[in-house]
């Protein structure tokens, strides 16, 4: 799943990436044994590699090379072995068979229907599997690492990958949820959805909803008080607004409940929202609503991954996934989607669990993060790791790809040397002495190297965004006498930070070779890859551009000719945005006349990348507030957060941070997850359960019809991906990929127009490659980039670069 999952990236998290250029004429290389090493270097030392719990991009530096995959994407080669730019192959790999079994698991006990596909899969394993120390690897393992990644005693980071997105596991969210109970208070909108005229009190006096919640009326908070009232004594009492109340009785029926409709809604809304004088209720009314659900106990058999045999493992999905194509071959979601599932080993997993800490009431584990708690089943294990300083990855000969010589002339690497270097300049000189086999061109050097022959450029799915602090409870908190954060709650004020960045001057000064970017996505996210169909092509995704940028696209010959005039910098109205959220803020009391307003931006590393980002914003930032009435008023102040850096954004310890998110650039509307998620997203402030939108999906309805409905943001996402109990089914293969588009694009747009996360540039990596190395091709493949530690080949051993490196007195020259 490792393909799927989208992690957070923050901008000095650099991992050096396996990448090729142009070949050169090297040397022969010499005859000797000495081995291969292939060094690089990452400013960011990883914390974990354990697959239940990592959460960033530095996490996964170890884990990429310490695991296999059932199914792997390949270059596509001709008929004289010559690679297909643009085109790929899927292979098994830790798998030898895939077969779709939906039709053995209908019924009610898996919630599969007669002629369903996709819902059940086989997977059979390859019978030599092993673990490096020689541990046999069956069927049953994958079960048991399952069973601890949903462990609700638990609750690992990762396991939400199984039960939101493309991946659903029958009952797996229930398992990791279970003895839960869940409530939401003063959820008028969804509640407004189910709660029609006096309900009747169940057996165990809880009021009952059809979604399977329940809904609680109580005297003060009613976890406490246990006092129930019904909804007609509540507006017997004042509380509730009697005329909205007597036009639902008038739409109820026998058992006390009306159609879910727009008057309904907006009948229980006002209901909800006003007493019997019309007013809105007063913070301190000791009334609450609120719905609940009780996840039951449950056994780990009623998950859908078991394993009826030694080597064999069925997999049961609560959505259709389409990894087959219709010869039944392998399609590219097998790889995508479904490219392994999380293993651990056993007996090591078992003996690294924690009991919770004080004040805790969750287990953790130590498992993968040191040498001695590690086990790898991939094509390299962890030999050596010195937190904050180096790792070493050593080829694993217990490895199945080795000992059934699966890739010959692949894997030619011997070891993985990483070390940790914060600062760029100090790797910059490790390159040029030899130690180090690839590096980002950094703009201070770009004229001299950019036009090297061992110059690579690399495009990729990240976009670098601004991420905003909007929360204005946290931001009172970390108020001081005389200085100002609460205006940053304001969202003209934080558009008129957007607004004031020219993204393209940002690009060209504090990166190599990036270009300005404006949306969630950039031209890597495809949303038909068997067709090359890009989001960002298309004239949907294009108008969204335009509407949050204030282009009109009638005085241009096309939508893409209107996008490409964006820049996303208007001085002017950034600064009248300035005026008018400060003169709101004086007028509601959340600034004073003389507070200065400080903002802090954070980082993980504040190295001199970093600080280079952050100068330009600051200078931008001061030129914005002249003319307004903060001129003069504005300070920042800079800080690191080493791993805790996303966190503590979200926790609201700072203000201002450059991060974003890569990963499933296959499939857009699951990446929309990471900004709509509570789980994921940066800023914890806007609420996307709560937050309605109106939207029509054109041709979805019964006979054609158009569907027009307010559901709120994460509704709408379910519906996009297909969710189950979501309102409608949008997900992919329901309906057609061009109508899913208008979704995701409404989407888009939601979150574009609250300006919590600022898309600033499009992602492309510039980089110098040693000589020591080569690649299988020269031409990036979306696919397999440039084929990875797979297909590197050495032009010298590690014995001869040695001697080379001292032949030119201990500095290669990488100059055009």
């Amino acid at each position: 799943m490792i393909n799927k999952r989208f992690v957070r990236v923050i901008f000095t998290a650099l991992l050096v990436v396996f990448v090729s250029v142009v070949s050169i004429g090297c040397k022969k290389k010499p005859v000797d044994t000495s081995g291969y090493t292939y060094n690089i270097y990452t400013a960011v030392s990883p914390s974990n590699w354990n697959e239940l719990t990592y959460q960033d991009n530095n996490d996964t530096q170890v884990m990429n090379f310490i695991g296999s995959n059932f199914f792997l994407f390949d270059f596509k080669f001709d008929n004289d072995g010559n690679i297909i730019d643009g085109k790929f192959d899927v292979e098994y790999s830790a798998a030898t068979a895939l077969e779709d079994v939906s039709d053995d698991y209908v019924g009610e006990e898996w919630g599969i229907e007669e002629g369903a596909k996709g819902r059940a899969y086989k997977i059979t394993l390859r019978n030599d599997l092993k673990w490096d120390d020689g541990t046999p690897i069956k069927a049953e393992d994958f079960v048991y690492t399952m069973e601890q990644q949903l462990d609700p005693l638990f609750q690992n980071y990762r396991a939400d990958s199984f039960y939101i997105g493309a991946t659903i596991i029958h009952n797996a969210e229930n398992f990791n949820k279970q003895g839960q109970l869940i409530f939401v208070d003063n959820y008028a909108t969804e509640v407004a959805k189910y709660v029609i005229a006096d309900l009747v009190k169940g057996d165990d006096g809880v009021y009952k909803l059809p979604n399977g919640f329940d809904v609680k009326f109580g005297l003060l908070d009613p976890l406490v008080w246990g006092s129930d009232y019904s909804i007609s004594e509540l507006v017997d009492m004042g509380y509730l607004d009697p005329t909205a109340f007597a036009a639902l009785q008038a739409l109820a029926d026998e058992e006390g409940r009306a159609p879910v409709t727009d008057e309904t809604i907006a009948l229980v809304t006002t209901l909800i929202n006003t007493d019997a004088w019309g007013n809105e209720p007063a913070e301190n009314v000791p009334y609450y609503f609120m719905y609940q659900k009780q996840y039951e106990e449950m056994d780990f058999e009623e998950v859908g991954l078991f394993a009826p045999s030694d080597y064999e493992l069925v997999l049961v999905l609560d959505k259709s996934l389409d990894l087959l194509d219709e010869e039944g071959n392998l399609s590219y979601k097998a790889a995508y989607n479904m490219s392994n599932l999380p293993l651990v080993k056993r007996n090591l997993y078992e003996a690294n669990k924690v009991a919770p800490a004080t004040g805790s009431t969750l287990w953790t584990s130590t498992y993968n993060n040191s040498v001695a708690t590690s086990a790898s089943w991939g094509p390299y294990k962890l030999t050596t790791f010195q937190a904050g300083k180096e790792y070493v990855l050593s080829r694993n000969e217990n490895w199945f790809g080795y000992t059934a010589n699966l890739y010959p002339g692949q894997y030619q690497t011997d070891r993985i040397h990483c070390e940790t270097l914060a600062e760029w300049n100090t790797a910059w000189l490790q390159f040029q002495a030899g130690d180090i086999d690839n590096i980002s061109i950094d703009v201070s050097i770009a004229t001299d190297y950019k036009s090297s022959e061992r110059a690579y450029y690399t495009p990729d799915d990240f976009v670098a965004s601004l991420q905003l602090q909007s929360d204005k409870e946290a931001l009172k908190n970390r108020e001081t006498e005389g200085y100002n954060k609460t205006i940053l709650s304001y969202v003209d004020f934080r558009k008129a930070l957007s607004l004031s960045i020219n993204r393209a001057e940002f690009a060209a000064q504090t990166t190599t070779s990036s270009l300005a970017g404006f949306g969630l996505f950039n031209s890597m996210h495809y949303y038909d890859v068997a067709n090359g169909g890009v989001y960002r092509n298309e004239d949907v995704a294009r108008q969204v551009l335009c509407d949050i940028y204030n282009i009109d696209a009638s005085k241009f010959s096309s939508l893409e000719e209107a996008e490409k005039s964006i820049t996303g910098y208007d001085l002017t109205a950034a600064r009248a945005l300035v005026t008018k959220a400060y003169n709101e803020a004086l007028a509601a009391g959340d600034i004073n006349a003389t507070d200065k307003v400080k903002l802090t931006l954070g980082t993980g590393t504040l190295n001199e990348t970093v600080q280079r980002r952050f100068s330009y914003l600051e200078n931008a930032w001061i030129e914005l507030v002249k003319t307004t009435p903060l001129e003069g008023r504005l300070e920042f102040e800079e800080v690191a957060k080493d791993k805790t850096w996303a966190n503590d954004f979200r926790a609201g310890a700072y203000e201002v941070c450059m991060g974003g998110w890569t990963g499933a650039a296959w499939d857009p509307g699951y990446f929309l997850l990471a900004y709509l998620s509570p789980s994921y997203m940066y800023s914890k402030a806007w609420k996307t359960d709560e937050v309605t939108m109106e939207f029509t999906m054109k041709g979805a309805g019964e006979g054609g019809a158009d569907i027009t409905d307010t559901l709120t943001l994460l509704d709408w996402y379910d519906c996009l991906n297909g969710a189950a109990g979501a309102k409608y089914n949008f997900g992919a293969g329901s309906i057609e990929e061009a109508k899913r588009l208008t979704l995701i694009a409404a989407l888009e747009k939601e979150v574009l127009k609250v300006y919590y996360t600022v898309p600033l540039y499009n992602n492309y990596g510039a980089s110098l490659l040693s000589y020591k190395i080569d690649f299988k091709t020269y031409t990036y493949n979306t696919f397999m980039a440039y084929g990875g530690v797979r297909y590197i080949t050495y032009n010298y051993t590690d014995d001869a670069w040695a001697q080379l490196v001292l032949d030119n007195n201990g500095t290669i020259n990488y100059k055009a």
